[in-house]
C-alpha cells in the first residue's frame, strides 16, 4: 500500500460557529451540513471552495468535549488533516524517519465523512494531524450492506459513500 498522505482540511475549533460560518460564507465557501458526532462528541460541519483549502469548523456539543482545553485561548486552527489509503504504513514511514508521533486517539468512525475512521495524532514540532483512513470506505460500507441484508432479507439495499 501507498503512505502518502494527501491533504484533506485544516480543523478550525470555536466555542460558537455563527461568526466563522459568516467569515468563510463572505469568502466564498460552500458550507457542509451541520452534524453532532457522538463518538467525537463535537459538532461540525465542513466548508468547501473551489480554489481554497476545506475548512472543518468544530465546535462543543452538550458536556465535555475534546476541543474544551483549546478553547481556553480562543478560536484556532488546531488541526491539519490528510486522507491516506494506509494510515499504518503512513506511520512505519514517519517511525524509520525518526519522526516522533503519538497516537492521540484511535481510528473511530466520523460522521462528518460517511463513517470513515479518523484517528489523531500528535506529531512532535509540529502539532495535532488528523488521518481520514480512506481504506476503512468499503469496509464499512460492506458491514452496513451486510446488516441491511440480515434485518430485511427480501429487500437488500445498495448503500453508497454518498447515502452513508
Amino acid at each position: 500500500m501507498n503512505a502518502a498522505l494527501t491533504f484533506h482540511h485544516h480543523g478550525l475549533a470555536v466555542s460558537a460557529p455563527d461568526e466563522a460560518f459568516r467569515f468563510l460564507d463572505a469568502l466564498g465557501y460552500a458550507r457542509g451540513e451541520a452534524l453532532y458526532d457522538p463518538l467525537q462528541r463535537v459538532n461540525l460541519a465542513l466548508w468547501t471552495h473551489d480554489a481554497m483549502p476545506a475548512v472543518e469548523v468544530v465546535w462543543p456539543g452538550e458536556g465535555a468535549s475534546p476541543i474544551d482545553r483549546i478553547l481556553r485561548h480562543g478560536p484556532t486552527i488546531y488541526h491539519t488533516c490528510y486522507a491516506t489509503h494506509d494510515a499504518n504504513a503512513w506511520l512505519d514511514a514517519m517511525a524509520r524517519k525518526e519522526i516522533e508521533i503519538v497516537t492521540v486517539s484511535a481510528p473511530t468512525p466520523a460522521i462528518l465523512f460517511g463513517g470513515q475512521k479518523v484517528s489523531f495524532h500528535m506529531v512532535y514540532g509540529v502539532g495535532l494531524v488528523e488521518l481520514l483512513h480512506l481504506d476503512t470506505a468499503c469496509a464499512h460500507i460492506r458491514s452496513e450492506i451486510r446488516s441491511e441484508i440480515r434485518s430485511e432479507p427480501q429487500a437488500a439495499a445498495v448503500i453508497t459513500p454518498a447515502a452513508a
